[in-house]
């Protein structure tokens, strides 16, 4: 499986009465030793797991989960081992089924396994701010190289010739002939080629900008780098950009560089821009809170927006855990709070509510960001989560 916005959607809605599981591994390539730390960590949380497991009351379904977790070991094995790609790596599979899904991506998810109804998610939306599609165009004079790029792994996806058209002016490039005072016409024709060629060039660059962004819109980048010398990026940008898309320029020539180092080059670019961009979204989320616009802060006043199907960019971080109740309708409040009319006991606590929103809004449509454990809180001064409202 490829991670991105789709296969997300696509786990965020398998189920299994009995339980999916979710396994998560984060290798270190530098310990190449039989047993690894990074392993044996993974193997504790499944130790663990199995523990709980042993525990449940329920025959039937305890019987189910241990049978199926013995089932899955050599697929865990394979999942583990030194040589497999990916240094974050994730496994579900549900109880009652025999398929399981793998994927793996160059990002830290974790060491983690969980049984729930459904997959756990949160590390793969963590993973996904800042390492989803976006794309890379490399322009030189003769050529455009697009490459899609994900989680800091480069493709070449597209290769464009730039083509001139100038056989009715190329004569110009050559000597004038060899009469005296020539050489000084031939450096002038010279001169003119060079200019022409230049214009051409640009016009060209121009004219492919709306197949430039037809291939983002495919791809579904939200952020483009363009790259290579000053004056050619600057003609591509164009139509490029949107209120969805950001564009980065990037005075850099990289006609000789292969797809992952070209990838390497423009990751950091990638993901200064898009925590920029949540910036400014966050802003914007807080301004129209406290102006009484389409904006939220805070825990119980975005819940409440939830509950009332108002929110349309959701922002959440990746080291908070939050927690709270629901009702047995599925609306579900904070912990301090208690829905009128619902006596406490009928409530349904929720150990998890990012992990449940997160699902909710894949489903839903809504659009959900998890800022990154590793990067600045930028929700530090909203209370737990913010959002962008419909209305």
């Amino acid at each position: 499986m490829i991670l991105d916005h789709t296969t997300l959607r696509d786990l965020a809605r398998m189920t299994d009465e009995m339980g999916v599981l979710s396994v998560y591994a984060t290798a270190d390539p530098r310990d190449r030793s039989s047993a690894p730390a990074w392993r044996l960590q993974v193997n504790r949380a499944i130790a663990e797991l199995r523990s709980e497991v042993n525990d449940i009351e329920d025959r039937r379904r305890r019987f189910a989960q241990l049978e199926r977790l013995e089932a899955i070991e050599p697929e865990l094995e394979s999942m583990l081992a030194n040589g497999e790609p990916g240094m974050g790596r994730a496994l579900f599979a549900p109880v009652s089924g025999s398929e399981i899904h793998r994927l793996s991506v160059q990002a830290d998810l974790g060491a983690r396994a969980v049984l729930g109804q459904q997959p756990y998610l949160t590390p793969l939306a963590e993973a996904l701010t800042l390492g989803a599609p976006a794309g890379v165009v490399a322009l030189s004079h003769s050529t455009v190289r697009i490459l899609d790029v994900r989680f800091g792994m480069g493709e070449e996806v597209r290769t464009i010739p730039v083509e001139v058209e100038s056989e009715d002016w190329r004569a110009m490039r050559g000597p004038a002939g060899g009469h005296p005072g020539e050489f000084a016409r031939a450096s002038t024709q010279g001169d003119l080629f060079d200019r022409r060629l230049e214009e051409h060039v640009h016009r060209y660059l121009a004219s492919i900008r709306p197949q430039v962004s037809a291939i983002a819109d495919e791809y579904g980048w939200d952020t483009i780098v363009v790259t290579g010398d000053a004056q050619l990026v600057e003609t591509i940008r164009g139509t490029l950009s949107t209120t969805k898309r950001t564009v980065v320029l990037l005075d850099r020539v990289v006609e000789s560089k292969s797809p992952a180092e070209i990838a390497a080059l423009a990751r950091p670019e990638i993901e200064t821009a898009r925590l920029e961009r949540y910036r400014e979204l966050l802003r914007r989320a807080r301004e129209a809170a406290l102006s009484g616009g389409p904006g939220s802060v805070g825990l119980s006043d975005t819940l409440g927006a939830w509950r009332e199907g108002r929110v349309e960019h959701l922002f959440l971080h990746g080291a908070r855990r939050l927690s709270g109740h629901c009702t047995r309708d599925g609306r579900c409040f904070p912990s301090d709070e208690r829905p009128p009319g619902e006596p406490q006991e009928s409530l349904i606590p929720e150990p998890d509510l990012a992990e449940r929103l997160i699902r909710e809004g894949l489903t839903s449509g809504v659009r959900v960001t998890v800022l990154p454990s590793r990067v600045p809180d930028l929700l530090a001064d909203d209370g737990d989560m913010a959002a962008i409202l419909r209305w």
